[in-house]
């Protein structure tokens, strides 16, 4: 077997670099948001100050997803990537080091993420990583190469969640307290930040050939700039709806509706997370065939109709296929859309993109949990479900009607040669 016939020989080094970085990080970050609610009210803290502290986080993430909008390409990826992922790892450890509340907020500021695990803004990272990840790879292998990353970053989520068990193995074995067991994850997750960030620390000057350098940039003066905020508007709905169904509502659900016990919610939450790392690579061969665009609105329509139907299944089996439905077809759409989103900007404006879709994204689904809750209360149990379904049915609708002319350049020229293809045939059937 030659280079090029070994499984994944398209995927260059830094690629292999970057996805194993944020498979590093993911984990360290669902290790840590598993206890760190147990881990506060063991020090004595309300749920209020606990809400609190994930708000900090979640201000922190914004924040800085914000400021690379303007300095990423000036300072550079590479050095981004490892400034604020060591940053983390670092702040990580004030965790270890101090029970008081105001230098907990400062570090959760810093540490963003930690405490939210998917659940609100994800940070400057990914925004950095998603910019940089196309030039590594041929715009033919550019969707595979997100569907490679999203499966390393469900996978490591799925790991962190059942290594998250690690503190009541540390409390006999070690002969130690449940807080300081607690403690010791916490510089566990810092150790591994540090590993992922000096991953980031190998990657080329490749990374940021012909991009990084220069002044402070007005994303308002963007060339694709109409484009950008656009498409940041639109998704933004999708990052409403998405919210209103998170996993912590939904093992809830299950628990009242069906009667199922912790056990049984976590095998159908985890059953879920499987099938969604499955999908993901169905959705790149997917994308080849029919686009990527299409693969965003095709796949999310049985997605929105299991949703939507979850809530009124007459029998607990019935509700968990509904469950599993979603689950395959909720994120097909994200390494089609992340390869769409960097195809139709130039180069040196993925970062800018990246960041203000991440952004708006996050910035509207903060408050999504809290108000699925009211509404649960409010009005029933299926409100949520319903509330997600009709807002992602608003968002494919606006996301197809105002982007279904802008194609990636790459199926430009699929179409341009498909169309002297019939031509050639056409010319050559009238010739005979």
């Amino acid at each position: 077997m030659t280079a090029s016939q070994r499984p994944l020989a398209w995927v260059a080094r830094d690629a292999w670099l970057m996805v194993s970085a944020r498979f590093l990080r993911t984990f360290a970050q669902s290790l840590i948001a598993v206890f760190f609610g147990i881990y506060l009210i063991e020090l004595g803290y309300s749920l209020v100050q606990m809400g609190l502290l994930i708000t900090i986080g979640s201000i922190g993430s914004t924040v800085f997803a914000t400021l690379i909008v303007f300095v990423g390409d000036t300072l550079g990826r590479r050095r981004l990537l490892i400034g604020f992922t060591a940053m983390m790892g670092l702040a990580g450890l004030g965790y270890s080091f101090t029970e008081n509340y105001v230098l907990l907020a400062f570090v959760s500021f810093f540490v963003g993420s930690i405490a939210i695990s998917g659940s609100g803004p994800r940070g400057p990272v990914q925004p950095l990583e998603q910019a940089a990840l196309p030039d590594t790879t041929t715009a033919e292998h550019r969707t595979d190469l997100f569907a490679l990353a999203g499966i390393g970053e469900r996978a490591a989520r799925l790991a962190g969640t059942l290594g998250a068990a690690a503190p009541a193995v540390l409390v006999p074995v070690l002969g130690v307290g449940e807080i300081t067991a607690f403690k010791l994850m916490f510089v566990v997750y810092a150790v591994i930040m540090l590993a992922s960030a000096a991953m980031y620390g190998l990657l080329s000057p490749a990374i940021d050939s012909g991009v990084s350098g220069g002044g402070w940039r007005n994303p308002l003066r963007l060339k694709s700039r109409r484009t950008i905020f656009s498409l940041a508007a639109i998704v933004s709905v999708d990052g409403f709806a998405t919210r209103f169904v998170f996993f912590s509502l939904v093992g809830a659900w299950f628990h009242l509706e069906y009667g199922f016990d912790l056990a049984e919610v976590s095998y159908v939450l985890a059953g879920s997370t499987v099938l969604n790392m499955v999908s993901l690579w169905v959705a790149a061969r997917l994308a080849n065939r029919i686009g990527l665009l299409n693969t965003v609105i095709y796949t999310h329509i049985p997605a929105v109709a299991a949703t939507l139907a979850l809530p009124f299944a007459p029998t607990a089996w019935l509700a968990v296929v509904f469950w599993f439905v979603r689950a395959f077809f909720g994120q097909m759409d994200a390494p089609a859309r992340q390869s769409y989103t960097m195809a139709i900007v130039s180069r040196d404006e993925r970062v800018a993109m990246a960041s203000i879709t991440n952004v708006s994204q996050a910035g509207v689904g903060a408050v999504t949990p809290s108000l699925a809750t009211v509404l649960w209360q409010a009005a029933s149990a299926s409100a949520p479900f319903v509330a997600s379904g009709a807002l992602k049915s608003v968002y494919l609708i606006g996301l197809y009607l105002a982007f279904k002319d802008v194609h990636p350049p790459e199926e430009q020229e699929r179409a341009e040669r498909r169309r002297l293809e019939r031509e050639a045939r056409r010319s050559g059937g009238a010739g005979g």
